[in-house]
């Protein structure tokens, strides 16, 4: 836990550094991008120093180390606004899609995978290892406009994009709209959040189950050839606890390193999905800020990526000790 805690300055410095100076490096001269648009001499010198932009480079980048440690992520070049301002706005819908994408595909895989190593080499078997792989190869973009023309426009069963109906009187306390619902106590705003999550999150997490599934499968089955799960049916204990207690438990540990790794990429690679459903998070919010090369923008999300990224992985370091205790006491 101590080395984790000492390693996450460290990335986030490193991060920051080779963000700044690629950026720069790859995508041309930031004076050019920022003032392509003026034509007056004098104001393009007006916005090269209010930015600092007619610093040397490494001026800029100390400038912004220090503006970092103060919190201070600089304004954006397109729209002017504070850039931790428009993180704020955008992580908390990423956030909650990601989580419910992770409980998706989490759920639907260890369910896939464990049934596919208890019958093995039988047609459930065959059928659990197809799903998975249809979940793993199957572009997310065709797969959300399929799910689109079906849920949305044909049936019209569920919103085509968007994260709620903006007409809607809704008042956010804590930027995750399905918290927010609970704490209004309004079971109908929940159940409308609910319907746009649904196909977004779906497609995120069927990726996920199919990745989950297949080593949730390959681990149960490592596991029940174990001898201690011999022993616990020479034992005479049911199926059930064998595959549960004995079975699943011991093949954990793989399944939460590859979620924790899993989590840490929807945070910022679910832009093509966040796209497709026009979901105002992170990843799109990212992707168009490459796009348009708006530097402090981009540099702001990937620090804030990493840093999500260190503390999932030590979240699961912390949930190792949990689920094996000889790993705690090393």
């Amino acid at each position: 836990m101590l080395g984790r805690l000492i390693q996450l300055p460290i990335i986030l410095v490193a991060v920051s550094t080779v963000v700044f100076f690629s950026l720069r490096l790859t995508c041309g001269e930031p004076v050019r991008l920022a003032t392509e648009n003026v034509r007056d001499p004098a104001e393009i010198e007006r916005i090269r120093h209010a930015w600092g932009l007619d610093q040397p480079l490494v001026v800029q980048y100390l400038r912004y180390i220090a503006g970092v440690a103060h919190g201070d992520f600089g304004r954006s070049f397109v729209g002017n606004r504070p850039v931790s301002e428009v993180v704020q706005e955008r992580f908390p819908a990423t956030l909650e899609l990601t989580l419910c994408a992770m409980f998706v595909g989490c759920t639907f895989g260890v369910v896939l995978g464990v049934a596919s190593a208890v019958w093995r080499n039988s047609p459930a078997d065959l059928l659990a290892r197809a799903l998975a792989l249809f979940g793993i190869s199957t572009p997310s973009f065709w797969l959300g406009l399929m799910l689109i023309s079906v849920f949305s426009v044909q049936l019209a069963w569920l919103p085509v994009q968007g994260r709620f109906d903006a007409r809607s009187p809704f008042q956010a306390i804590t930027g995750l709209y399905l918290v927010d619902a609970v704490l209004h106590g309004d079971v109908g705003l929940l159940l409308r959040v609910l319907s746009y999550l649904a196909l977004p999150a779906t497609v995120l997490g069927l990726f996920i189950a199919g990745v989950i599934a297949r080593i949730t499968r390959a681990s149960v089955l490592d596991a029940l050839d174990q001898p201690y799960v011999v022993v616990a049916r020479a034992k005479g204990l049911q199926d059930r606890v064998v595959v549960v207690r004995h079975g699943l438990r011991n093949a954990l540990l793989p399944i939460v390193t590859l979620a924790g790794l899993q989590f840490g990429n929807l945070l910022g690679g679910a832009a093509i999905t966040e796209t497709v459903f026009a979901w105002p998070g992170l990843g799109r919010m990212l992707a168009d800020a490459i796009f348009v090369k708006d530097y402090p923008q981009v540099q702001a999300s990937v620090l804030l990526i990493a840093a999500m990224y260190v503390v999932v992985n030590t979240g699961v370091d912390l949930l190792y000790g949990a689920i094996d205790p000889r790993i705690a006491r090393r």
